[in-house]
């Protein structure tokens, strides 16, 4: 009987220990994804440019023509204006497959929404966006 208890006591632990590392890790992703998201609501390019890795990929669709964008110069769009934009957003979604994952978020405008799904890794410097994909929906009247 002890033994048994010792081996279910183990196997607690262990999973206890995975529930931990899992929830870190998910609140670890949500702040880089936050990075992104707050620091472009609130017009903060150095917040902002915190999520990303600038070797990364933007891809899109626009007029049935598909637009590869480096994250470089993505960052480089967003100026350090300060200036809030009317805008709410969520993070919906966070899958996590070892060191890789990806988010799934949604940026709320008055008259459309943005759909983003963002490829992570977990590089020496912590979670980072490699791959953005997005889809613009606009809003029915």
């Amino acid at each position: 009987m002890k033994k048994f208890s010792f081996i279910i006591s183990i196997l607690f632990v262990s999973i206890s220990s995975n529930a931990q590392s899992d929830a870190s890790t998910i609140r670890d992703i949500e702040t880089v994804c936050n990075y992104y998201l707050i620091g472009g609501t609130n017009g903060d390019s150095i917040m902002y440019s915190k999520a990303f890795a600038p070797d990364g990929q933007m891809r899109f669709v626009r007029n049935d023509t598909l637009f590869n964008v480096s994250l470089k110069d993505f960052m480089a769009r967003m100026k350090n204006s300060g200036i809030k934009q009317n805008r709410t957003t969520k993070i919906e979604n966070i899958q996590v497959f070892g060191t890789a994952a990806t988010a799934k978020l949604t940026i709320e405008y008055p008259t459309f929404f943005y759909h983003d799904i963002m490829g992570l890794l977990k590089t020496k410097d912590g979670w980072k966006i490699v791959s953005k994909i997005f889809y613009r929906e606009d809003k029915t009247k």
